[in-house]
């Protein structure tokens, strides 16, 4: 049955989720329901339960940094695989948006600064899931570059940056065959993207994009905009604004009913494409095969090391030779408490417990000399009581956590975590949108005594108590900001006296009227540890060298909440001082998932760029920093020498909530100013030594590539990256064009080719409405990063 032929109030009802995580079934259609889930990091458990778990993928930037298509399509592939043994359909991934400030609260998220780079990753990533015949649904279209007030902030962008930099690595995604787009929650140009008629046409008219449009979960905030501007499918499920109410509408003739069998056909496109309609199979590239768990696993250790940027190696420490030290020092709390992901409904637990880099490096460097560790830092981050020793009131390991209904428990459970958030279904108990009171209750036995942080928080009014005493209490979020609280899981915390080894009674209730989502979000924090610092150093002294991991906390990187600053803190900044000047061999190892300022880097021999790099981190962490592989990765963003000299500095909303974008920014943006970065976009380096030869450019299917020979002059296989940037006549700066890896043995030479697509050579004409062909002089600039330029050919148009 076609579209056309199902009457109005049936086809619009398929136009909207039927849960947080599902699509409507229709038997009449052979339709069955399809299954959604986040996923930028990994499966997200569609309820957001610890209990469910997933394989944890590097995070965006960490992919990005790997600058190799293969790798990104790999880690695709992997996680494919596992969504279809768990039943998934589609997956909300990759995340396109631009990292364009560096201080977004999910910058780790994202691929790149550059448009090309997360074009031509994102692009492998959508090749690597549809492989497997499982949707990609990049995000979030487009210019969610920011978490401050995204759901109302406006991106102020000219129509040139928005077609060259901002819409670019959505179309790329698109014309890899996307099966699937996510809308922002932001306004572009003051218009909701949901609802934005213009940006939609480019990509179903101009694009030719035959998927689905679906909105950011609670994204719509009415039925005709978003109907009639092309959004196809309103998330989370139940219907909101579409469903009945988009049917009403198709009856008043506000909606042509066109418009609603071009949603119903696309989503049924969806389905026969992901095995979704009877007797329709899933659609599985020729030759991708299905990879198993055990190979996945493989594959993201891989991924982590390929991911990890040398950017500094002075006098060649790295890397370690675990047989030629007596002792090794582990030094930095990020070492035995690391940080995989940032704050977001996305986040994953994993399946299994991942080796942190401290645990690793005992078990590679232990064997042959004397591993020591401290962390460096007095205080501990907040954590889910679930971390330390809880147990529920009947003893049982966890928290007893109670759902009451009409002062009725309608379920009790036994959890591990202690922040829980569930979008309109509670299973077990019903729709999130009727009131409820929810009830936490833990014995914890604190290790060390002394003032224990507490703090709650949730999308109701919440009072802790511990042994009965009332400690904070937290009113009901604002209507307009209950998203925002739970995004950014705030509370109230208070403190309290406790005793080692002697166990209390941690009770929170939160108390709701109901709505689209509820969270429950409760942590605690031990007290400080005096005297870290001072062992940290005496450590480092002691040792014949140094393995300093500092970086990021999970509450560092939070959805609906921006950075203000790129530094690292304050005592870990005191940390990288002391040691560096008590070990003249220490190698600093960042472990965050955003570019971070580094006034320390010259102090220390070495620096190693690790980001979020999944659960295979620790083990490809040990590993590269012992020589069994090299650091494979280049910077996918440029970390200046102050933030100052970032092009949005100082860029904030204004009194309407309108962001007015600086153009260029990044790498970009330094090159005009004459500003060297710390750290170069597109720098890094490995364990060998590499010449670039004499580059020619040379036709290459009916457009141009630069072709040049490449000689590995170092001692050991490794892997170098050639980049092309172009400088268009009239510009002053030049920008990535394409880009190209290859891995050579010890002596070894190729010749390599970097192809450059006709967009190279043309710019958006804002006045004509289309791309031109910028005639005269391109300079086409060869080299190993932005900066690191080794010859410059000139082509003529």
């Amino acid at each position: 049955m076609h579209a056309s032929a199902y009457p109005p109030l049936e086809a619009a009802s398929l136009t909207a989720g039927k849960t947080g995580w599902s699509t409507l079934d229709e038997p009449a259609l052979g339709l069955r329901s399809l299954f959604l889930v986040d996923g930028p990091l990994g499966l997200v458990s569609p309820t957001f339960d610890e209990r469910e778990t997933s394989l944890l993928l590097p995070s965006g930037i960490a992919l990005g940094a790997t600058w190799d298509p293969e790798v990104v399509g790999a880690v695709a592939a992997a996680q494919a695989s596992e969504a279809r043994r768990r039943g998934f359909d589609a997956i909300y991934a990759p995340n396109l948006n631009l990292a364009r400030t560096g201080l977004s609260g999910r910058t780790f998220e994202m691929l790149s600064e550059d448009p090309l780079l997360a074009g031509v990753l994102g692009a492998a990533f959508v090749t690597g899931l549809q492989g497997q015949g499982v949707a990609a649904f990049p995000k979030h279209l487009v210019c969610n570059d920011t978490e401050t007030a995204r759901q109302r902030m406006s991106a102020e962008v000219d129509d040139t940056a928005l077609r060259e930099v901002y819409l670019r690595p959505f179309e790329m995604a698109v014309r890899a065959g996307a099966w699937g787009l996510m809308a922002a929650y932001n306004r572009l140009g003051g218009t909701p993207c949901t609802a934005h008629a213009e940006l939609l046409a480019i990509v179903k008219e101009e694009w030719g994009f035959d998927g689905v449009v679906v909105s950011d979960y609670f994204a719509l905030k009415e039925t005709v905009g978003p109907a009639l501007a092309g959004l196809d499918l309103e998330m989370p499920g139940p219907a909101i604004h579409y469903g009945v109410r988009l049917a009403e509408a198709v009856e008043r003739g506000e909606v042509p009913r066109a418009r609603l069998d071009d949603a119903v056909e696309r989503l049924l496109r969806l389905a026969r494409r992901v095995g979704g309609i009877e007797g329709v199979h899933r659609q599985v590239a020729a030759g991708d095969a299905y990879v198993p768990h055990e190979q996945a696993q493989e594959t993201l250790v891989r991924a982590a090391a390929a991911s990890f940027v040398m950017v500094r190696n002075e006098d060649t420490l790295l890397p370690l030779d675990p047989a030629g030290m007596r002792r090794l020092a582990v030094i930095g709390p990020n070492a035995g408490r690391p940080c995989y992901q940032g704050a977001t409904f996305g986040r994953i637990r994993p399946e299994q417990v991942a080796a942190t880099p401290l645990q690793a490096m005992r078990e590679r460097f232990g064997p042959l000399c004397d591993v020591v560790y401290e962390p460096g830092v007095d205080t501990v981050p907040p954590d889910s009581l679930g971390a330390f020793r809880v147990t529920t009131p009947d003893k049982e390991p966890g928290v007893r956590l109670e759902h009451l209904r009409d002062g009725h428990v309608a379920l009790t459970e036994v959890r591990a975590d202690s922040a829980f958030i569930w979008f309109g279904d509670i299973p077990g108990v019903g729709p999130t949108t009727e009131p409820m009171t929810l009830r936490l209750t833990a014995v914890l036995t604190p290790e060390v005594g002394g003032r224990w942080t507490f703090g709650a928080g949730g999308s109701g009014a919440t009072v802790l108590s511990v042994d009965g005493v009332v400690l904070a209490r937290r009113p009901a979020p604002a209507a307009g900001d209950v998203m925002g609280q739970v995004a950014r899981a705030e509370t109230t915390t208070a403190q309290w006296e406790l005793r080692a080894g002697e166990p209390v009674t941690v009770v929170v209730e939160m108390v709701s009227t109901g709505g689209p989502v509820q969270a429950l979000t409760v942590g605690c924090t031990p007290p400080a540890t005096p005297g870290a610092l001072e062992r940290a150093r005496q450590a480092a002294v002691s040792a014949d060298a140094v393995v300093l991991v500092v970086g990021d906390e999970l509450e560092t990187s939070r959805e609906s909440k921006d950075l203000e600053h790129s530094a690292l803190p304050e005592a870990q900044l005191r940390l990288v001082e002391a040691v560096a000047r008590a070990n003249p061999r220490t190698v600093v190892v960042v472990n965050a998932g955003r570019p971070v300022d580094a006034p320390w880097a010259d102090s220390v021999p070495a620096v190693l760029q690790s980001w979020f790099a999944g659960q295979g981190y620790g083990t490809a962490l040990a590993g590269v920093l012992a020589g069994d592989d090299e650091p494979g990765g280049r910077m996918p963003v440029t970390v200046p020498v102050c933030d100052a000299d970032r092009a949005t500095h100082g860029e904030t909303l204004d009194a309407d909530l309108r962001r007015v974008y600086r153009e260029p920014t990044g790498y970009r943006h330094l090159s005009r100013s004459g500003t060297k970065a710390r750290f170069a976009f597109g720098a890094g380096l490995g364990y060998t030594t590499w010449r670039l030869g004499t580059a020619s450019l040379v036709p290459s299917g009916g457009c141009w590539a630069v072709r040049l020979p490449v000689t590995n002059t170092g001692e050991r296989r490794g892997r170098e990256v050639v980049q092309v940037y172009v400088r268009a006549p009239g510009e002053t700066d030049a920008r990535l064009a394409g880009f190209t890896g290859i891995r050579l043995d010890a002596g070894q030479d190729a010749e390599v080719e970097v192809e450059l697509d006709e967009r190279t050579w043309q710019r958006w004409d804002a006045a004509g409405g289309g791309w031109s062909v910028i005639e005269g002089r391109h300079e086409v600039r060869v080299g190993r990063s932005a900066e690191d330029i080794v010859q410059t050919l000139v082509h003529e148009l």
